[in-house]
């Protein structure tokens, strides 16, 4: 049956509701029916399914629904599994409509747009992002909880997934028939998250949308007139946003565009190997460099510290202008904590400028936000003391200067003119609700008009304590008392015991097993002129609230600098506190391709590890030694080694203090790292493919300034071919990359290379051999390793003695070359050739074939020199 003819059938009210839905076929409609939001037909059996909703009927219909008191839980359940949900809500009191309840959808949440605070995380951006290209792509996203909202251009599909990878939105939106070869679910959201994908008409990306919504007559200060493609992404993001949001996008800061050559590339590979912000195998974010460095005391900085990390800076002068502001809070104790104990005070002022920008603070919010605000002339005054003292201080030392930066975020702060708006919040009532129309949002003594009300409501009230004293005494029933309910109102009250006394005047409203219950015309009279006055008082308090908050609102861009600054300054004091408790030191940049770190560690292992004691490692890498080979057994702290060095980079580059006693580093372009499995497994791919891809990945992108970690090239194929590939990768890396290159290895053949090529040092992970057994030092010293210590190893692991008497008489066989019969437990003979077969094509080459007939022997110079010619003409 279509819904035309069901239409035809139905009762108006279902009329209305296949009407708008008409108009929302995508989204699942919870349509307000008093108290509940209601579904119907497929949406309803959806939800009965996801939801584990009772499914019932009306008209003939799959009904199912929730409380619109707790629909925000419902809906964060549906936004996890990737649906839409559009609110279609009463625009009117029933009591005053005539007829038909007037309904229309008021917003669409879809996971890229929610604002409800239970499905956010504090600590992380929530993205909606658009993409807009083919070989060159557009990218634009927004956080529609705090405003922010920014446009980027980028070279190929494989760049556009590695922004969106440190992005990790919520929600993707795609022109329709886009033809984007992005592998979205592998690396873009994370584990266990699921992306939702958008698809809107390709007309939709229009930048023309950008200069109507925000009033310019081009796009030139957005630095988005030549960027096409930025400036597409960016029109259909804004144009889904006013679709789903319906009106309230004030906060939504004008899309600036970026450039992702400003910042360290960190690929997806990068991010998951050096376990940034999700451990390598659980995938949740417990040991991590986050967890480690994340000591922000708020939201705003907590998210502000994850956008560092993940987008380290390149601009030398931008990166020591953070460790200058850093340091200052790293020399002063009390300063610092201060500044945090102040902090702590501080609500998310981000998030909720971006709900009184969407006009759904409510008045617990903009009760926060006041006493947010309150705390600006404290704060500017430790700032401004802080940088006074940094200022006046007679010391030649760089720390003791007054970072530039932190001047910067004094004279916005100093800026400011919020104080006033803190001081009309103030009327806000300490108790004050979660919803509008609760009532008791104000303050008494305020508001002198909503005060005449508060205060008729309580002469009546008291006017009933009276009436309830003057009946007991007439009536001389001492049990007698008034009491109120939502069904009955007011009512006198009388237990059953003396219901032989009441006065004929009483009216029987309700009968109970223990008691009678009766209204009088007097009492009725004070409940209508009690419930007229709370009524009017609630409706004047909604009026007046409604006001307070479009008036903050036309400030929220003031709202937004300070939380920035809070963020900021969260941030620097942050790291400190990092640095100071774990014994961090400010790295120093160099100009040349040289890496000196002395006694590194690594922040997340010394952080979890208790005993033994983290072993601290140097790196020393002049600037015409290009390639470490390290070699060393199993255990002994080869990857924690190399993943160190990189994280050490990664955190100077972002403005932190490092775990080292001193770090003179270059400023690198992009970290690599080919380290263990990848996710990539699951699709299908064999480990050597995984690999090879990722080293692919590695060789065609690494500059000369790049950073390239290298674990184990090669394991996944015949020794033959991983010591081969893996030479021949360290050999490119030499000679036609450049990078700086930490590569370990099992394969000793590897430390060869440092006799032929110029710019390879051998390293080593030293161990000390007590008779049979070894210790591990985890010490990294210069030169090669004696042996690989894998029997060792096994024995630890627990493998049974047999089995480690077997290995070691097998190993000692092999050590004298004789691998085969050391197995076979065969007489040795001579070592036999192996020739590696081709896999593809095994035709004969006829150069090869050509060469094979000639003897050299009787060649002349001359003639030697003419067949060399044609070989390589027919070649």
């Amino acid at each position: 049956m279509t819904a035309q003819k069901k239409a035809q059938k139905l009762t108006p009210m279902m009329r209305q509701y296949l009407q708008i839905k008409s108009r929302h076929r995508d989204v699942i409609l919870f349509f307000q029916l008093g108290d509940f939001y209601e579904t119907f037909y497929e949406d309803a059996e959806l939800c009965a399914r996801e939801l584990d909703l009772v499914l019932t009927q009306r008209e003939g219909a799959p009904m199912a629904g929730v409380p619109v008191k707790k629909a925000s839980a419902y809906i964060n359940r549906l936004l996890k599994k990737g649906y839409k949900v559009a609110l279609c809500d009463q625009l009117q009191d029933p009591k005053e409509a005539k007829g038909l309840v007037e309904r229309d959808v008021v917003r669409v949440i879809t996971p890229g747009t929610v604002l409800d605070d239970d499905a956010l995380e504090p600590g992380r951006g929530h993205y909606l992002v658009a993409l807009y290209g083919d070989e060159r792509v557009g990218l634009a996203y927004a956080d529609v909880s705090t405003g922010e909202f920014r446009a980027t251009e980028v070279a190929s599909p494989e760049e556009a997934r590695h922004e969106l990878a440190r992005l990790q939105p919520a929600e993707l939106v795609l022109p329709e028939g886009l033809a984007l070869e992005l592998d979205l679910n592998t690396e873009a959201r994370g584990a266990g998250a699921r992306l939702a994908l958008t698809s809107r008409p390709p007309h939709e990306f229009s930048p023309d949308i950008l200069k109507e919504h925000f009033g310019l007559i081009s796009l030139e200060g957005l630095g988005l007139t030549d960027r096409a493609l930025a400036a597409r992404a960016a029109g259909g993001l804004l144009a889904y946003l006013k679709e789903t949001q319906k009106e309230g996008l004030q906060h939504l800061s004008a899309p600036t565009f970026y450039s992702t050559l400003e910042f360290l590339q960190l690929d997806p590979f990068t991010q998951r190997n050096l376990e940034l912000v999700q451990e390598l195998r659980t995938g949740e974010g417990k040991n991590t460099l986050l967890s480690v460095l994340d000591e922000t005391v708020t939201g705003m900085g907590a998210r502000l510290l994850r956008r560092w990390l993940l987008a380290p800076l390149l601009d030398r002068r931008a990166i020591e202008a953070r460790l200058d502001a850093v340091e200052l809070f790293y020399q002063n104790e009390l300063a610092r904590r201060e500044l945090r104990d102040l902090l702590a005070q501080v609500h998310d002022v981000e998030r909720l400028a971006g709900k009184l920008g969407t006009r759904r603070a409510t008045p617990r919010d903009l009760l926060a936000l006041g006493r947010s605000l309150e705390r600006l002339p404290q704060l500017k005054a430790q700032l401004r003391a802080l940088l006074d003292r940094a200022q006046s201080a007679q010391r030649p030392q760089r720390a003791q200067r007054a970072p530039k930066r932190l001047q910067e975020l004094l004279q916005t702060l100093e800026g400011l003119r919020l104080e006033e708006v803190a001081r009309e919040l103030r009327a806000l009532r300490d108790d004050a609700p979660l919803t509008l129309k609760e009532g008791n949002i104000f303050r008494e003594g305020c508001l002198p008009e909503l005060d005449a009300l508060k205060a008729q409501e309580r002469e009546y009230k008291q006017k009933i304590l009276e009436l309830e004293a003057r009946e007991r005494e007439r009536t001389q029933i001492p049990s007698l008392k008034v009491g109120y309910n939502t069904v009955f109102g007011y009512y006198i009250e009388v237990t059953k015991a003396h219901t032989k006394r009441v006065p004929s005047d009483y009216i029987r409203k309700q009968t109970l097993t223990q008691a009678e219950r009766y209204v009088t015309p007097e009492l009725k009279g004070y409940e209508e002129k009690i419930l007229s006055a709370q009524e009017r008082a609630q409706c004047l308090e909604y009026e007046l609230f409604c006001r307070l908050r479009d008036r903050v609102a036309a400030r929220v861009d003031e709202v937004k600098r300070f939380a920035q600054v809070l963020a900021e300054l969260d941030v620097y004091a942050a790291l400190a506190e990092v640095a100071k408790r774990r014994g961090y030191t400010r790295p120093a940049f160099t100009d040349r391709r040289e890496i000196h770190i002395e006694e590194g560690r690594h922040p997340v292992i010394e952080a979890v590890q208790k005993e033994p004691p983290f072993v601290p490692n140097d790196l020393h890498l002049d600037e015409d030694e290009t390639l470490v080979v390290l070699t060393g057994p199993n255990m002994s702290g080869k990857s924690t080694w190399l993943r160190q060095n990189a994280l050490i980079c990664l955190m100077a580059q972002m403005g932190s203090f490092v775990p080292a006693r001193r770090a003179v580093l270059p400023i690198v372009d992009r970290i690599f790292t080919r380290v263990g499995a990848s996710d990539m497994l699951a699709f299908g791919y064999s480990t050597f493919m995984v690999e090879m891809i990722e080293t692919a990945n590695i060789l065609n992108r690494a500059t000369e300034r790049s950073l390239v970690i290298l674990d184990e090239i090669g394991r996944g194929t015949s020794t033959f071919d991983g010591v081969a590939i893996a030479w021949a990768v360290a050999e490119y890396l030499v000679k036609r990359v450049k990078a700086k290159t930490l590569f370990a290895t099992h394969y000793h053949e590897l430390t060869l290379l440092a006799e032929k090529l110029p710019g390879v040092v051998n390293m080593h992970v030293r161990v000390a051999e007590q008779g049979d057994d070894v210790v591990f030092l985890h010490r990294v010293e210069r030169g090669a390793a004696e042996g690989s210590y894998g029997v060792h190893v096994a024995k630890l692991a627990g493998l049974p003695q047999a089995v480690i008497e077997r290995a070691s008489e097998i190993l000692q066989q092999i050590l004298k070359g004789n691998p085969l019969e050391a197995i076979e437990g065969k007489k040795p003979v001579k070592p036999r050739v192996i020739v590696q077969p081709a896999l593809f094509g095994g035709e004969p080459h006829p150069v090869i074939e050509e060469l094979k007939k000639i003897d050299v022997e009787r060649l002349t110079p001359i003639e030697a020199l003419n067949v060399l010619a044609k070989l390589k003409e027919k070649l």
